[in-house]
């Protein structure tokens, strides 16, 4: 283990990789070898960057830790889906008895500042704290293994834009790549995590897709639709289960499938006119 050290690049190194690292204290570097190299550095990762893999488009999100409103349970927690001001949405969260924390994924970080302090002063809170972060977006399948020399090069997690973009939510996701670097690592071959992964992310792109098409009256429609099957599904699958949370949804109440579809043609139409 090598602590206090700042990782500064790669190169190839024979059979293995050699890892270039900062002496925080002193400034000198050094170079380790290993005929594996996993990079969880984030969504910003230099590893990445040192082995070749292409820049991630991210967006911001904003949170803002409030004073919880009186009528609002420490229990419960309460999201607002306005499409005028953002195609994600807005969320209070409590986090105690007596404060929660309100967040909002954006797509410009000046406009979602903006977005924030509007949303704040509409519902009357006031911020006792921000954060801030950027979140990778997942918009095509990259492959999370790369050679270097003889040696091999993975990514995990936010590094390797493991991100659920439905919800721009990564802590399960970033698992199960692991998981699957793990196999990949120990057994060779494909990994099958990896290939759920795959298409995991694949089907909450398409979500995302539709989600961003949504006007406030498809959200309507779409809480409409929200009869007793619906909800126990919600209730018995969490939303790190979306193939089959999906299917059984579309199933049950065949108005979520007409709701995506509308939105999509609605959008190509647009676009074609």
């Amino acid at each position: 283990m090598a602590l206090g050290r700042r990782f500064v690049g790669l190169r190839a190194h024979g059979e293995t990789v050699g890892v270039r690292l900062e002496d925080a204290t002193t400034g000198a570097v050094d170079e380790v070898v290993a005929e594996t190299v996993i990079g969880a550095d984030g969504a910003f990762s230099a590893v990445a960057q040192a082995a070749g893999w292409p820049r991630q488009r991210t967006v911001p999100l904003l949170q803002a830790v409030v004073t919880l409103p009186k009528d609002l349970p420490s229990d419960t927690a309460r999201v607002w889906f306005l499409p005028n001001e953002t195609p994600y949405f807005y969320w209070l969260i409590p986090e105690s008895e007596d404060r929660g924390v309100v967040g909002l994924i954006g797509e410009d970080g000046a406009d979602t500042r903006r977005g924030m302090e509007r949303f704040l002063e509409t519902h009357g809170l006031t911020a006792l704290e921000f954060q801030g972060a950027r979140i990778p977006v997942y918009e095509r399948w990259v492959p999370p293994v790369r050679r270097l020399g003889g040696g091999r090069v993975f990514l995990v997690g936010d590094a390797a834009g493991h991100v659920k973009v439905s919800t721009v939510g990564g802590i399960v996701t970033g698992f199960h790549g692991a998981l699957g670097i793990v196999e990949t690592v120990l057994h060779g071959g494909s990994s099958q995590a990896l290939r759920t992964l795959r298409r995991e992310l694949g089907l909450h792109r398409l979500v995302r897709r539709t989600l961003h098409r949504f006007t406030e009256a498809d959200y309507l429609r779409l809480l409409d639709a929200m009869n007793g099957r619906a909800r126990r599904l919600l209730s018995a699958y969490t939303r790190d289960e979306a193939t089959p949370l999906l299917l059984r949804l579309c199933v049950g109440q065949p108005r979520f499938l007409f709701l995506g579809l509308r939105a999509l043609l609605t959008a190509g139409l647009s676009r074609s006119a």
